[in-house]
């Protein structure tokens, strides 16, 4: 078999490659997403209790 015969199988492989890596990535960065809450519409409200705290009336 020579270098001719071989080279589209190197595109196909590369490709098939190529596309693991990008897919395994977007999975990646999608958990972390997710776990973070990065972009989701339902985010939970962290902070509830209002800033002003006026319990010390000490004037």
């Amino acid at each position: 078999m020579s270098t001719d015969e071989l080279f589209p199988l190197y595109i196909v492989i590369s490709v098939v490659v190529f596309l693991f890596f990008m897919f395994f990535l977007f999975i990646q960065l999608y958990l972390k997403a997710k776990k973070e809450n990065i972009g989701g519409c339902c985010k939970a409200e962290v902070d509830l209790t209002p800033k002003n705290n006026n319990d010390d009336h000490r004037s």
